[in-house]
């Protein structure tokens, strides 16, 4: 499956908005579909739009669902996908799903598979390609070659596993840094600037194995020797996190969560992002 694709893409909004417009660039025909028509009508005029998701998704080569994170809803959607089209390839937009939950609900699901995107989409370089139990090989193919021609930069996983590996990532990096937080060592402000100033331009240049190379593993053997048993082994989430939630405070979308925040300030932190991507990656 090569050249220019028959493409669907479920749910217009920021995820599903992205990825059709990254789609559509990238020479693809995209035709996008939504329950809610004012999502549809922000979308750009080289994407075709419908409110009716057989007519998306009849004929696509490649399907791709950036819709809600419910695994009834997505079901349901999957059942009427398998109805009008049974050899496309479906790519799950999740971020927590199980990849072979979601295919249980797939015609020939062979033909499944994640595609996760990072917000924003256009953005952020990285998609990880996640198969289920059943994908076919070269499903995977496929949807790697396709998301490359894009500008991405996929990865494909040896096998699924819950929160697949950025997201487990972040997760171990959070739960240690709030517990130092919780515990008193640190300032929020200042573990910012901890890994601002120290390993986050390390890994992001090199990434951690081979940021571990380089120090030698006979430290890193003594470092992780001390420090793993004192590591925090909490299995619930930050009360610094559940608390502010409680109080209905989301972080930058509410205005206030771990700080106060203000749109311009937030601003300044989005564009930094974006710089770092453009001087990392040239090329994408």
């Amino acid at each position: 499956m090569t050249g220019q694709l028959k493409v669907a893409v479920l749910g217009a909004g920021q995820m599903g908005s992205g990825i059709a417009t990254l789609l559509a660039d990238a020479g693809h025909e995209v035709t996008s579909w939504d329950a809610v028509p004012a999502a549809l009508e922000r979308l750009p005029s080289n994407i075709k739009t419908t409110l009716e998701l057989e007519d998306a998704v009849r004929g696509a080569d490649l399907i791709m669902e950036a819709i809600a994170e419910d695994m009834d809803i997505k079901h349901g959607v999957y059942k009427r996908i398998s109805a009008v089209n049974e050899n496309g390839i479906l790519a799950s937009n999740t971020s927590s799903l199980s990849a072979s939950a979601l295919a249980e609900a797939v015609s020939n699901p062979g033909r499944f598979a994640i595609a996760h995107f990072f917000n924003p989409p256009r953005l952020v370089p990285l998609v990880e390609i996640v198969p289920a139990s059943s994908t076919r090989e070269d499903v995977l193919q496929t949807l790697k070659d396709v998301l490359a021609h894009a500008g991405k930069l996929p990865v494909v996983l040896m096998k699924e596993a819950p929160g697949f590996v950025a997201n487990r990532l972040q997760a171990a990096l959070l739960r240690e840094a709030f517990s130092l937080v919780e515990d008193g060592v640190v300032s929020p402000e200042d573990l910012d600037l901890v890994v601002r100033a120290s390993i986050g331009p390390r890994w992001a240049a090199g990434g951690p194995m081979t940021i571990t190379d380089l120090g030698g593993l006979d430290i890193w053997k003594a470092v992780t020797t001390q420090l793993y048993p004192v590591l925090s082994n909490t299995d619930t989430p930050p009360r610094t996190i559940t608390d502010r939630v409680d109080k209905g405070e989301l972080g930058a979308k509410t205005g206030t969560g771990i700080y106060q925040h203000k749109p311009e300030e937030d601003q300044r932190v989005k564009d930094r992002i974006e710089e770092h991507f453009k001087l990392e990656f040239p090329n994408l």
